[in-house]
């Protein structure tokens, strides 16, 4: 048996927040004449045709095969349309995946948005040149990057307001909060504008949530919610209109809620008669947003029968000749595949490309000197030292990113005031101001997510996790955003953010305050990953981090942080991401390490009778494979010791390319020290987990008795 939900169609009301309405179903006006031109209105009503259209036709094509799956809007032109209209060519928007009739309207080319739906790489889609985000999957995950933006236009001074579309299932996500909080505690220029189209899916507005409405949730977050007739494109219009003005007099950010409604699926793969009646449909169906505003129009006298099959006619043809343009392009080789995923491509995904085209009998694809990632030798600039422990080389290598770039920005928890829990930002705040060191809300998505959205603006953020274990509520947001917006936007969109975390155990800290989560971040695509072990290296690392166009997840053993002191040069410089260093010379065994097990293997090698050369990868991801192959064919034996648990952890990435490039120079097994594949322990307990030196020494004679 199938529960249907049973919404009023002609609800005007609910609780307090009443619904903003211009002209009702016939087209009669229901308050005051708001005085808009007649060429907005039959702008609004083109638009609105040719958005109808546009996913009518769409939903054929993904009949016949011809696109992916494909989200329809039909019932929804009025939100989309009246609030394009409203704002002003310089604003920005961020979609969700329903927009298209929004994105037409400011101006994004109907076959670039077709290039999406058909699942092709789409050069063409220039975010800032059409100043919309490309489409957004991870419902919600936009609000923030809208925030992030908006902060950003406002610390330049510029009058840019950022919109960000949704619809009332997002309100249910953690982003939701993340973008709404962080909006009202900055105050930033942001109209949300949620399409509560009564369903998320299947689910109902009244098993989404428990509030009247939602834009009463504006209030919690301390700022103005409204709600509109979303099928009155005029009302659409003034509300916009109302929230953008109030956003560039720097009244901060405005929630709009269009009560609204899709007639056919949520998706082509929907099947919207398992969840509600015929009888739902057909009752909005009489409150049609188009045939409102035509009627509207012929009361007033402005509707011209033949201007409007004139228009009908354009339409169709422009949506054919875009649907034409887009079937006629080739598909792109298969290089294209790797292409944008990092600034330069990195030679081993270079071979692992050529590997795919050799199997297939296809000709190899050549790459320019430029297109490829090249890495460089250590150049530590001889000069003033001073001594620095890491945490203070960290803190001097942000020093100089934020004087000498004014769009380098730290954010965090605790960063600014309290400089960090490890003071690592310490005196930052003092330095460069609130604006630039934000002591953000308690709220881990929050942070990488605006920190994305302030990048896609143009700034260089650094956004610091508090502790290893606190990355994880906002790991959807660096893997589904911050690792894959240059390929997803085909290289037109760089997000140059860093992200800082101290890492690993060894401080007798509770739960989530000790973890190595490194190998997640090296699995995802698109994501540079670095873990210095001296204040030199970290120094100079940060420093590349920060001047390259690639996010970065910077991790800092926290062991480390003050464990000694180095003369570290005072002027600027840069270390080589990517490049492993050789921290001990030897001959009879190669020691593969990063991070906090350097210092524990250095000791280690320093007791044994043996010549053990230990690599320091300082870069987990591209590691340096030319520099530990190198060292293998040297003494013919690997150990490889990490902190973390042992599978698919780096140590079993390094033994698994040694095996493949270098089997037969070897003269014994690989051996692997690492943790246990169990949760950390408990602080009493650690050192029965950690790796230590007795352990390290304990492999290091297993791999030379081999």
């Amino acid at each position: 048996m199938t529960t249907r939900s049973a919404f009023v169609a002609d609800s005007t009301c609910m609780g307090r927040y009443e619904t903003l309405r211009i002209i009702d179903e016939s087209g009669d006006l229901v308050g005051e004449d708001p005085g808009l031109s007649p060429e907005l209105y039959q702008k609004m009503y083109r638009n609105m045709v040719l958005s109808r259209e546009l996913d009518r036709r769409m939903l054929a094509l993904q009949r016949q095969g011809r696109i992916g799956t494909y989200a329809m809007l039909e019932g929804q032109e009025a939100v989309q349309i009246g609030s394009a209209l409203a704002l002003r060519a310089s604003d920005f928007v961020f979609p969700s995946y329903r927009e298209h009739g929004m994105q037409i309207t400011r101006g994004l080319p109907m076959e670039v948005l077709l290039a999406y739906w058909k699942g092709l790489p789409n050069t063409h889609w220039d975010m800032q040149k059409y100043r919309t985000g490309i489409v957004t999957v991870p419902i919600a995950s936009q609000l923030a990057h809208a925030v992030g933006y908006s902060y950003a236009t406002m610390l330049r001074g510029e009058e840019t307001v950022t919109a960000v579309y949704f619809g009332d299932g997002a309100t249910s996500e953690i982003d939701f909060h993340s973008g709404m909080n962080f909006a009202g505690v900055w105050s930033t220029p942001t109209v949300f504008i949620c399409s509560n189209n009564l369903y998320a899916i299947s689910v109902p507005y009244s098993k989404q949530t428990a509030s009247e409405t939602i834009a009463q949730k504006a209030e919690a977050y301390g700022f103005e919610g409204m709600r509109v007739d979303g099928m009155d494109p005029i009302a659409v219009y003034l509300a916009t209109r109302i929230a953008t003005r109030k956003a560039r007099d720097d009244r901060g950010p405005t929630l709009i809620e269009a009560l609204t409604y899709r007639y056919g699926p949520h998706a082509t793969a929907d099947d919207p008669s398992l969840y509600r009646s015929d009888e739902e449909v057909d009752a909005w169906r009489q409150k049609d947003p188009i045939e409102r505003l035509r009627r509207f129009l012929e009361n007033r006298g402005e509707w011209d029968e033949r201007v409007g099959e004139k228009m009908a006619m354009e339409v169709t043809d422009s949506v054919n000749a875009a649907i034409t343009a887009i079937e006629a392009e080739p598909l792109p080789e298969r290089d294209n595949t790797v292409r944008h995923a990092f600034a330069r491509i990195p030679e081993h995904v270079v071979e692992q490309l050529h590997a795919m085209q050799r199997a297939h009998g296809e000709e190899e694809t050549g790459f320019s000197p430029d297109e490829i990632w090249t890495v460089g030798r250590d150049r530590v600039p001889e000069g003033p030292t001073e001594s620095l422990t890491m945490a203070g080389a960290i803190n001097a290598a942000l020093h100089q990113a934020m004087e000498f770039d004014e769009n380098v920005i730290v954010l965090g928890e605790d960063v600014g005031q309290a400089g960090g829990v490890f003071r690592v930002t310490e005196g930052l705040q003092k330095r460069f101001g609130e604006d630039r060191v934000i002591d953000t809300p308690l709220n881990e998505s929050g942070i990488v997510g605006t920190a994305i959205g302030m990048a896609l603006a143009g700034a260089r953020p650094v956004a610091e996790i508090q502790f290893d274990g606190f990355v994880y509520p906002a790991f959807d947001q660096i893997v589904s955003h911050l690792g894959r917006f240059r390929y997803r936007t085909r290289g037109n969109s760089s997000v140059p953010v860093v992200v800082r975390f101290p890492n690993g155990g060894g401080i007798a800290a509770h739960e989530h305050h000790c973890d190595s989560p490194e190998a997640y971040f090296v699995h995802a695509p698109g994501l540079v990953v670095v873990c210095p072990s001296t204040p030199i290296d970290a120094k100079g690392l940060l420093a590349a981090a920060l001047d390259g166009d690639d996010p970065v997840i910077f991790l800092e053993p926290k062991v480390l942080y003050r464990a000694g002191r180095e003369d570290v040069p005072t002027e600027h410089y840069t270390l080589p991401i990517g490049r492993a260093r050789v921290r001990r010379q030897g001959t009879d065994l190669t020691l593969v390490t990063y991070g906090g097990m350097v210092p524990v293997s250095l000791e280690a090698a320093g007791r044994v009778d043996a010549s053990v050369e230990i690599i320091d990868l300082r870069t987990l991801f591209p590691w340096d494979r030319e520099t530990v192959l190198e060292s293998v064919s040297k003494t013919t034996r690997l150990l490889c010791v990490q902190e973390p648990q042992g599978s698919a952890g780096m140590a079993a990435e390094v033994s698994a390319v040694v095996a493949e490039e270098a089997l037969y120079e070897l003269s014994g097994p690989i051996v692997r020290v690492t943790g246990f594949d169990v949760p950390w322990p408990q602080f009493a307990i650690e050192d029965h987990a950690l790796v230590d030196v007795d352990r390290v020494v304990a492999g290091i004679e297993q791999a030379l008795t081999s």
